[in-house]
């Protein structure tokens, strides 16, 4: 039963990071750096959103899967799976709301609570235990083997899937939210898991 919850827990915190980047992506000033790639990638490849992040997940879940498979399980899945989907469909719902006319102050507004959003859902779903998404397990990994910094690697993590969105797309899904989600996210996760509750980790291969 317990573990049914913290399914459900991390399904909530899913379900909350696609409002949040859908609110970033209707108010028109930018999404989170990984979303902007994806979103850039599918108006390039003519694919849809979800198709093309659950392409690039598997990419990086590659990648993560032979580097530190510790860091996969259910939760992993449910991200790589999900995400995309809801903000794909999160998203075309807001359209007809026809929020990206509304103003740079409310923009701004939508910016806020876009960005509350994104980070208390991420919050929740990194607290529930199961497993890190691909994106969130490269820094880690490099910091490892780079001997380096983890928050100087996350940050050129960043910046390079920022640089990367714009090449593919202008700066038609990169803005002011992409910088915020960028540098200040990790800030406000960090006050979010501290108030919310924690679970025992759990990943389909154990540290050796």
């Amino acid at each position: 039963m317990k573990k049914v919850f913290q399914f459900g827990y991390i399904l909530m915190g899913l379900l909350i990071i696609g409002v949040g980047a859908s609110l970033l992506s209707v108010g028109g000033l930018g999404v989170d750096p990984f979303t902007a790639f994806n979103m850039s990638l599918a108006d390039r490849l003519h694919l849809t959103l979800g198709v093309t992040q659950l392409c690039m997940n598997l990419v990086l879940f590659v990648y993560v899967f032979l580097n530190d498979k510790t860091s996969i399980g259910w939760g992993t899945i449910m991200n790589m799976t999900l995400v995309g989907v809801f903000i794909q469909y999160i998203s075309d719902f807001l359209q007809q709301y026809n929020l990206g006319s509304v103003g740079f102050w409310g923009k701004l507004l939508i910016l806020v609570i876009g960005i509350v959003f994104f980070t208390l859902g991420a919050a929740i779903y990194m607290s529930g235990d199961m497993g890190a998404a691909p994106y969130d397990s490269i820094a880690p990994i490099l910091t490892k083997q780079l001997h380096g910094e983890y928050n100087i690697i996350r940050s050129w993590q960043d910046i390079t899937f920022v640089v990367l969105a714009f090449v593919l797309a202008g700066m038609h899904h990169v803005g002011l939210g992409t910088i915020v989600a960028a540098f200040g996210s990790g800030s406000l996760i960090a006050v979010w898991t501290k108030l919310l509750p924690k679970f025992p980790a759990q990943s389909f291969f154990k540290n050796k």
